[in-house]
């Protein structure tokens, strides 16, 4: 008997001391980027402000019906902006957004810019309540965490406003795909 009590007593000591050295992580802790991000893949943006224009305005906003056959327009809730706790329909939506961390960006790539353009990467949520299309123009100072953006008015605008944008202001449109609204001959 005492054989077999004084292996399972040793086990027992063993596991327990194991089990008190593990320490669980809280389950809540987030950093400030995690909640940065998951706010853009939470929510969409909307066009809040001059809707369907090369100029409109963006904000984030929360999706409360899709698209059906019957009717090809998202019904959306601006989470913030402008036009926060504005419940419209619109047919002008970006669904999916990425970051500009250091990846190749094309010259001609429509892609969604931050009005707020400080120099270090803030991730204060409050200010990513306005976001606007712009035309990659220029990308030699890449290495320098900037690239010159071109914002059209309309479809015959060749001589655009141009402005240099830090890349963490910048964010790839994903879906669905745009094009530059001008054009060409």
């Amino acid at each position: 008997m005492k054989k077999i009590i004084l292996p399972l007593l040793f086990v027992f000591a063993f596991t327990t001391a194991c089990h008190q050295e593990k320490k669980e992580a809280p389950y809540n802790r987030q950093s400030s980027a995690d909640t940065y991000e998951r706010n853009f893949r939470n929510n969409v943006f909307a066009s809040c402000l001059n809707e369907g224009k090369p100029y409109s305005t963006y904000s984030l906003a929360r999706i409360n019906r899709k698209p059906t056959d019957c009717d090809p327009r998202f019904k959306v809730t601006f989470v913030n902006g402008p036009c926060e706790g504005k419940t419209i329909f619109t047919t002008d939506v970006i669904e999916q957004t990425s970051p500009v961390s250091g990846g190749q960006l094309l010259r001609g790539e429509v892609v969604l810019r931050n009005f707020h353009n400080p120099r270090q990467l803030d991730k204060d949520t409050a200010k990513l309540d306005r976001w606007q299309k712009g035309v990659v123009y220029d990308t030699s100072r890449m290495e320098e965490g900037v690239v010159e953006l071109e914002f059209p008015r309309d479809s015959n605008d060749f001589m655009a406003a141009r402005e240099f944008i830090f890349l963490h202001n910048v964010r790839y449109i994903q879906k669905p795909e745009h094009k530059d609204p001008r054009i060409w001959l």
